[in-house]
């Protein structure tokens, strides 16, 4: 602080004491002062910069006084600092409302995540020594405890053992498997090798089914469709055909039939001879087994030709022919021309005009 600044001058002396400034005027007599007068001394006031100017004698005259800076210290009222108080409490009260969101946000995650399963992140594996290289000899063992759900692709590398029950739910597909003990329920299979023993209850089958050895049937076999045999069959018990047997070549050691034997087929062609004379006919009824052949003679029947007699399958070779009379017998009746395509039937005497029945049966 300025405690006293004085600066004479030719007019007078400017007296400042503490930033008020004071002039007194001096007399004419008193300005009448010699020349040797020594110049006035200027007075400098120390940390205070004050706003100087020069007159024409060279002499420094304090134009105004300086007013030092003053540092104001702000102090706030009551009402302010409340209201600041208050700001400071609304925002941590949103930060704890805003904490406690995140933690039970934080908390249902968790729950739900521990209902539904459990997620293994990439540092938890690397830590239990899994990598996620391509599958391989790794070295190490993952041991889960509680039940694990996968819910994309699992593949193994190595062998897989199971040493509980094992339930597949789809579909299994297999290269190359090797089961000692298969139980399945439905299973579809392409190509199925079985070198040992194999027990199964029902078999269904939709397609072709080959047997390289020998098959055993020990139970009954009922066959719904068309059964080819290329090669023999031995049957070492009874075979009951409810329908009907069509054998192309039939061979019998001891053939026994216990109720009638009845033989099928197109009937043959027959031709009337000269024997049966003019307007006389003939009729066959049967097959190339068993037959009955009708002739009505007419007049001026005779002997010779009575009918001429053919198959409409021809035989491997000549069959065994009996012919007989039905009703009454005709002299001179016998067969003729006996071959694998037909026969023919012809008398030696006349045969009076009428009807007459001959039956025929045809043994290869």
């Amino acid at each position: 602080m300025v405690s006293f600044l004085q600066v004479k001058d030719m007019s007078g002396i400017l007296i400042c004491d503490n930033a008020k400034v004071t002039r007194i005027d001096m007399s004419d007599e008193q300005t009448s002062v010699p020349d040797q007068t020594p110049k006035p001394e200027v007075l400098t006031v120390t940390g205070v910069s004050a706003a100087s100017s020069t007159d024409q004698g060279g002499t420094e005259i304090a134009s105004r006084p300086v007013t030092p800076t003053r540092r104001v210290a702000y102090r706030p009222s009551h009402k302010a600092t409340f209201i600041g108080l208050g700001v400071i409490s609304a925002i941590l009260v949103v930060n704890i409302v805003i904490i406690m969101l995140v933690m039970r946000n934080q908390t249902a995650v968790e729950t739900a995540t521990a209902k539904n399963g459990v997620t293994i992140s990439t540092d938890t594996l690397d830590k239990l020594g899994v990598s996620r290289n391509p599958l391989g000899a790794s070295g190490t063992e993952l041991i889960v405890g509680p039940k694990a759900t996968f819910k994309s692709d699992v593949q193994v590398a190595g062998q897989l053992q199971v040493a509980g029950q094992f339930t597949l739910n789809s579909k299994l597909n297999a290269a190359d498997a090797s089961f000692t003990k298969l139980q399945a329920g439905d299973a579809q299979v392409q190509q199925l090798n079985v070198n040992g023993d194999g027990t199964v209850s029902s078999l269904s089958l939709r397609k072709d089914l080959q047997v390289a050895g020998t098959t055993r049937l020990q139970g009954a076999l009922t066959v719904n469709q068309l059964t080819t045999i290329n090669n023999n069959m031995n049957v070492a018990g009874n075979l009951s055909i409810g329908g009907t047997l069509s054998v192309r070549n039939f061979q019998i050691t001891n053939f026994t039939i216990a109720g009638h034997l009845i033989s099928s087929g197109s009937a043959p062609y027959v031709v009337s001879g000269g024997a049966v004379g003019s307007n006389g006919t003939v009729a066959i009824s049967g097959n190339d087994t068993t037959g009955t052949i009708s002739v009505n003679t007419g007049v001026g029947a005779g002997n010779g030709l009575l009918a001429s007699v053919s198959f409409s399958a021809r035989y491997a070779s000549t069959p065994h022919i009996v012919v007989s009379s039905i009703g009454h017998s005709v002299p001179g009746l016998y067969i003729s021309n006996r071959t694998s395509a037909g026969f023919t039937i012809n008398v030696d005497g006349a045969m009076s005009p009428g009807g007459y029945a001959f039956d025929y049966v045809v043994v290869e």
